[in-house]
């Protein structure tokens, strides 16, 4: 995970385990000489499981997604942190660990027969919405979901960069995939701007102001490895499953040799056992 700052106020920072403090002091891991920056401003704890943000300072202005944020908040990955006029973007560690090539939709007018889910039963994937409109409120999926403005949307968001049309989630067997249907300015995942992209459970997706996180018990995480069709598995759009490596059968020469050392270690400790059994039989016959 890392932060960005898209206003350029600092580098983009990787974040280790652990804590990382920010402010405008020199001891604080991110150093941020800025108006409005207390000395102390908050710190980010990450460990495996969670990403926790802490107040330092009671005086201290922090919104998470545009909610002011007073101790502590629990972080995802596309949440927009604010401390005063300096924005912060938490997204994973490289752009591109957000794939942008899933497979190949069928006709638009047919996308609703892809995947179709005629069942009564309750959609398994949801949004849930974190901020703006929907804050609270779960939106089930089902096998096909169209966002944008216009009335006929299965979610619709009255927002000026929101188009009429603007991407639709499909929900198809085990994977999840978000489709451009035309928009001006894409979708954001997890802090990356996109059109297209597979999904996975926790995803953060952002049109404008509204966040939505995707909920899907049951389908594999972001980091588990996903096949589409014939397709080999990748980790990220870069980087591929390293293979675990070959062990080396044994030289039975060397194993030959082992065994004789053993068994001669052996006939020694023998020996030594016999030689102190005589001189205990010595010790007690002079007694």
């Amino acid at each position: 995970m890392r932060l960005s700052f898209p206003n350029n106020e600092h580098a983009d920072v990787l974040l280790a385990q652990g804590e990382t403090a920010i402010g405008s002091a020199e001891d604080n891991t991110v150093v941020l000489d800025h108006p409005g920056i207390e000395d102390h401003h908050i710190s980010f704890e990450l460990s495996e499981r969670s990403t926790v943000l802490r107040v330092r300072d009671s005086s201290a202005r922090v919104h998470v997604n545009a909610r002011p944020i007073r101790a502590m908040a629990m972080l995802h990955l596309g949440d927009i942190v604010s401390l005063g006029t300096i924005q912060l973007v938490l997204k994973p560690d490289r752009d591109d660990s957000v794939r942008v090539d899933p497979p190949t939709a069928s006709n638009p007018a047919d996308a609703r027969a892809q995947g179709e889910d005629n069942s009564t039963e309750p959609s398994r994937v949801v949004l849930r919405g974190v901020s703006g409109t929907y804050f609270g409120k779960s939106i089930p999926v089902g096998s096909r979901l169209v966002i944008g403005h216009q009335a006929d949307a299965g979610l619709q968001l009255e927002e000026a960069g929101v188009a009429p049309h603007h991407a639709q989630i499909e929900n198809v067997g085990n994977a999840i995939f978000l489709r451009d249907l035309g928009s001006s300015n894409g979708t954001w995942v997890n802090g990356v701007q996109v059109r297209d992209a597979v999904l996975y459970p926790d995803d953060q997706i952002a049109f404008e102001r509204n966040r939505f996180l995707l909920e899907a018990p049951g389908l594999p995480m972001r980091d588990s490895e996903t096949r589409f069709d014939d397709e080999e598995a990748n980790i990220t759009q870069t980087l591929r499953a390293v293979p675990k490596p070959q062990v080396e059968p044994e030289n039975p020469a060397a194993v030959a040799g082992n065994s004789q050392v053993s068994s001669g270690l052996w006939w020694l400790i023998g020996v030594a056992a016999v030689i102190a059994a005589g001189i205990a039989i010595l010790f007690f016959m002079r007694v």
